[in-house]
């Protein structure tokens, strides 16, 4: 089954619906649904460091939220949600390319291609700079570099890897503008692609979906 960008978009936009108008068994079921649906498309060591790094950060999400005074019950619906919202990206970000998805906000929900091109940009860029981060800690570390002490050493020793890879980050950014005005970059830019067609799959799924999102706020309204 293969489904364009925007079919793709508005499903994910409709997950982020659906954690707020579902009860949670059935939001727990979708997130059960999209980890087999990441874990099918790409299973590497990337997508299970994302899927960790994201379930310490609801952990701690959770925690915060108890500390200040929320129940167990209104911190474990939170994560939950902000977990499964987060999973939907993932999956978006895994099976679909970041110029489809620029096309399709282009093309289909009339996104200035400006503002379309900077959300594909620094969603590219996400990737890229954990790895960044990952090897100019270790650079640092061959020079030297602890980070043993209490936080506030901690935090002054971090200065050292916050630096350079600021640099890094802007050095690419430079070469990134170059190289779009070298290449003539602007609203032409989406108009000579081949346009986004939809297929049976994606009027099939675009319609469940909507099926789906009007069935809570009918039985809501009728008292079901």
């Amino acid at each position: 089954m293969k489904l364009t960008a925007f079919t793709r978009l508005v499903l994910v936009l409709a997950v982020t619906a659906w954690v707020f108008l579902l009860p949670i068994p059935a939001v727990a079921m979708i997130l059960a649904l999209e980890l087999v649906i990441l874990l099918y498309i790409k299973r590497d060591r990337a997508t299970m460091a994302a899927i960790g790094t994201l379930t310490v950060f609801t952990a701690l999400m959770i925690i915060f939220q108890m500390l200040f005074g929320s129940s167990l019950e209104v911190a474990l619906t939170g994560g939950l949600r902000m977990f499964v919202m987060t999973t939907a990206f993932l999956c978006l970000l895994a099976s679909t390319k970041i110029q489809d998805i620029s096309q399709a906000l282009v093309e289909k929900f009339h996104m200035p291609y400006e503002y379309a091109f900077m959300l594909t940009t620094a969603l590219r860029f996400v990737p890229d700079f954990l790895s960044d981060s990952a090897i100019t800690l270790d650079a640092q570390s061959c020079r030297g570099y602890s980070n043993r002490g209490n936080a506030l050493k901690r935090l002054f020793a971090y200065l050292a890897v916050v630096k350079p890879l600021v640099m890094r980050a802007v050095a690419k950014s430079d070469t990134l503008a170059l190289s779009m005005e070298l290449k003539g970059f602007g609203p032409n830019t989406y108009r000579n692609r081949r346009p986004m067609k939809l297929g049976v799959w994606d009027y099939f799924m675009l319609l469940v979906t909507v099926l789906l999102c009007a069935y809570p706020l009918w039985s809501h309204r009728v008292g079901l």
